[in-house]
């Protein structure tokens, strides 16, 4: 019996090491390979995106001036969609119907629209007035958008058409001092389907907040990362109804690697920290193909296992991230757009 046992517990250490040995290797793959990756560039080196839009060979980002550039991959070409002196930090892009809409974030909220044949319109409602916008998604005609607390509470709005009018959502969430949302890529809301909505708060606390009748009433459930004023959870990604990412941690410390990542296998009910982290802070999480990933001012990684274990893909500092059918889409530094090739 004692032979047995000690059969098996060798068996398990060397298929540890076997599975570590791998994950190295393949580490070590893929961080050589991207670092061949030659970016594509809007020309201008003052600026960076934390918006971004992929789809197919399209790719839509807004910047830290408030333009918006369109990339075409096909045709390696770039062209300036929108830039306005009076609109500036375009923290997200999302795209409904025929309209490609990109938010302000600063000293009060803006969005524009844009069609396909180019016309272009401002909207700006007196109900965000001094908000500061942190995030939207769509799903069709139906959109959410969170920004930072007003007289305490959270400031929650939703459109049924497209993002031509808007109103506050019914349910109102109480903030505690000094918590808010982090606009560090746009990607601290999502819509699940017509009826649910989903975000996370950052700063003194960290919570996860669902709702599924449409902004009338709200659950939560606390995040166990440190407080800080720049800690938290920054970015949510859910792959399907049940398996969802949240990753974030303490921008003024990027290295740090306790508490940036969490997963869920049942719907946002319990979070559990992964066995292998990211490499630091992380801004945005995405999933293509079951793979998610998550990127930072230390670089890329990915988990192919829910977030249980993750591995570095890119090194490199990089604010948001998105995808098409082959590859994996990631903005950086001096308006640089880089194109990995996908895990398969």
């Amino acid at each position: 019996m004692k032979s047995l046992q000690r059969g098996i517990v060798l068996s398990l250490l060397f298929l540890g090491v076997s599975l570590s040995v791998s994950a190295q290797f393949r580490s070590k793959k893929y961080l050589r390979k991207n670092q061949k990756v030659i970016p594509l560039q809007c020309g201008n080196a003052d600026i960076y995106a934390r918006g971004l839009l992929v789809e197919g060979q399209r790719i839509f980002a807004g910047h830290s001036n408030g333009a918006l550039y369109y990339f075409n991959t096909e045709k390696e070409s770039v062209q300036l969609l929108f830039g306005l002196d009076n609109f500036t930090e375009m923290r997200d892009v999302e795209r409904s119907g025929n309209h490609i809409l990109g938010i302000q974030s600063g000293e009060t909220g803006k969005l524009v629209r844009i069609s396909n044949s180019g016309e272009t319109n401002i909207i700006h409602p007196e109900i965000w007035k001094g908000i500061f916008l942190d995030g939207m998604d769509f799903l069709g005609q139906r959109g959410f958008m969170m920004g930072d607390p007003v007289d305490g509470h959270f400031s929650l709005f939703h459109t049924n058409d497209g993002g031509v009018n808007w109103e506050a959502c019914e349910g109102k969430i109480e903030a505690i001092k000094d918590e808010a949302g982090f606009a560090a890529s746009g990607t601290n809301v999502q819509i699940l389907n017509d009826s649910t909505y989903i975000f996370v708060s950052g700063g003194s606390q960290s919570r996860y907040f669902k709702s599924t009748d449409n902004g009338k009433t709200w659950t939560d459930v606390v995040l166990p990362y440190y407080p800080g004023e720049g800690s938290g959870a920054f970015s949510i990604h859910f792959a399907n109804d049940s398996v969802g990412m949240i990753v974030g941690g303490d921008y003024t410390s990027p290295e740090l690697r306790l508490n940036t990542c969490f997963y869920t296998d049942d719907g946002g009910i319990s979070w559990l920290k992964p066995d292998n982290p990211p490499r630091g802070y992380r801004a945005c999480v995405f999933e293509k193909n079951g793979v998610f990933y998550a990127c930072g001012r230390n670089g890329i990684d990915f988990s192919e296992d829910g977030g249980i274990n993750w591995t570095p893909f890119a090194d490199g500092t990089f604010f948001s991230l998105g995808a098409n059918e082959t590859h994996l889409v990631a903005t950086s530094k001096a308006g640089k757009v880089f194109l990995f090739e996908l895990i398969e």
